[in-house]
Parts: C-alpha cells; sequence; structure tokens
C-alpha cells in the first residue's frame, strides 16, 4: 500500500515537472519568435522597405588562418532598450540589455550558426547552434535554460541521405556524446554578454 501510494506520488511530481517545463519551453518560443520577427523587420528595413530603423551591434572578424584558410566570424547583438527609470543628471536616459545574437562564422568550408536569446533580465533562455564535426557530419542542437540551468536538450543529425536532420535525442541534459558542443556553447553565453557590455559602455545612450 505504501509502496503504492510513494509510486503514486513520484509520478505526479513527475507529471508536474513535465507541465513546469512545457510552460517554460512555450514562454522561451514566444520570446524567440519576438527576437525573430524584430530581425525580419530590420532586414527589411535595410533593403529599403518598413519604416523600422534597425538597431543592433555587430562585429566582424577576417582572419587568414593556418592550416584552413580564409575564416570570417560575424556576430549580430539585438537589445532591448528601456527608459532610465532611475535616471539622474549626468547618466544616460535609456538603458539597453542583450536580447538576440546571431554568429556566422566557417573554418576551411565547414560553415556554423549559433543563435542565443536572453530575457530582458540579462538571463540565457534559449540557445540553438548549426555545425559540423571533422567529418563533415552536420548536427542541430537546442538548449533551453531556466534560471541559468539547462533543462532541455534536443539533438538532431543530419541525414546525408535526405539532407535532413533527425532528432536523435531529447531529454533534461545534454549526452557525454554531444558534450564539447554544449561546453562550447555554455562559454558563448557570458562571451557574448561581455562583448556587447563593452560595445554598449561606449555607444551613445
Amino acid at each position: 500500500m505504501k509502496r503504492n501510494l510513494m509510486m503514486g506520488l513520484l509520478l505526479a511530481m513527475a507529471g508536474m515537472l513535465s507541465v513546469s517545463a512545457q510552460d517554460a519551453v512555450s514562454v522561451i518560443r514566444k520570446h524567440y519568435a519576438e527576437a525573430q520577427q524584430k530581425v525580419a523587420e530590420y532586414e527589411k528595413a535595410e533593403k529599403g522597405e518598413g519604416s523600422v530603423f534597425p538597431q543592433y551591434f555587430e562585429v566582424n572578424i577576417v582572419q587568414n588562418l593556418p592550416g584552413t584558410g580564409p575564416h570570417h566570424n560575424r556576430v549580430r547583438m539585438y537589445y532591448y532598450e528601456n527608459d532610465n527609470e532611475d535616471w539622474q543628471p549626468g547618466e544616460p536616459m535609456l538603458t539597453r540589455s542583450l536580447q538576440f545574437v546571431t554568429v556566422k562564422y566557417n573554418f576551411a568550408a565547414r560553415e556554423f550558426y549559433e543563435e542565443y536569446l536572453y530575457d530582458e533580465k540579462g538571463n540565457i533562455e534559449f540557445v540553438y547552434c548549426r555545425d559540423a564535426d571533422m567529418d563533415d557530419v552536420g548536427g542541430e542542437y537546442r538548449l533551453y535554460f531556466k534560471n541559468g540551468k539547462l533543462f532541455r536538450a534536443l539533438v538532431s543529425i543530419l541525414n546525408p541521405e535526405t539532407e535532413k536532420y533527425e532528432q536523435k535525442y531529447s531529454g533534461a541534459a545534454m549526452p557525454k556524446k554531444y558534450e564539447g558542443q554544449y561546453e562550447g556553447r555554455v562559454y558563448g553565453i557570458d562571451k557574448y554578454k561581455h562583448l556587447f557590455d563593452e560595445l554598449d559602455r561606449d555607444t551613445f545612450h
């Protein structure tokens, strides 16, 4: 009897955690859609269409790397902009915080792409990356975060025959097999925040 009761409680708790995770994913997807809409509006404006003026920080790196040749890295950082409610004379009237980052780069012929989504408090919510290993096997990785901790990871691998990505893993933690990709993306979370803060410090508010 006690064992059945304990099993019932554990199943109920698991169900509650699952619902909580689904709710968090729904919120993140909403924020992601808002960021994508901003990107689309800015791209449209850069073509001379629409009335929105594009605002973002962009860093371009061009190198000639030994063994792999020309290397291009473009980082584009979109941001939230709010009135400074605690404004004092001599302080900026607007405050900015990082919202969304896109990163495109290459090593030789292999191309990589990454996205980082942050909430208005600067907490990471979502990371996406598309890359290829040394055997040119393409992978897609989607990482969902809550309170700075990973709570869902999705891994898809490119099928060279169909040229489509097929999901290989879905769970609450990144498997050891893909730890390298995970660690590289986690490093990027703070790296791009620091880069944004340094650029923001030297721009007009």
